[in-house]
């Protein structure tokens, strides 16, 4: 019984972290990729190291909200792919709760 509880708890625990998780830009892996600049809005980033498959993964929690459009490039001590093509996409908060009462049901 103190198993199923754990394990419950656990899953229950799990699911809540995973529900409100920050969302994140990825990419699949690339070759060759040392490094990637972002263009969010027409503003560059500043250039930050791939993973370690030559992936991206940007946080986006930071992102103000609205309509959004994001571009990549990639580069290595070669030089710098073309930009991506751009991925666009909107950051909406949930609307206010409204309707709340108490019920016997």
């Amino acid at each position: 019984m103190k198993r199923l509880l754990f394990a419950l708890v656990f899953v229950l625990m799990f699911g809540v972290s995973t529900v409100f998780a920050a969302p994140f830009l990825i990419c699949d892996p690339q070759a060759n990729v040392d490094e990637y600049v972002l263009e969010i809005n027409g503003t560059e980033t500043s250039e930050f190291a791939s993973e370690v498959d030559g992936s991206v993964r940007y946080d986006l929690a930071a992102l103000a909200e609205g309509a959004f459009t994001i571009k990549a490039k990639a580069g290595n001590i070669w030089g710098w792919s073309d930009w991506s093509d751009p991925l666009s996409d909107t950051k909406a908060l949930p609307q206010t709760p409204m309707g709340l009462r108490v019920s016997s049901e």
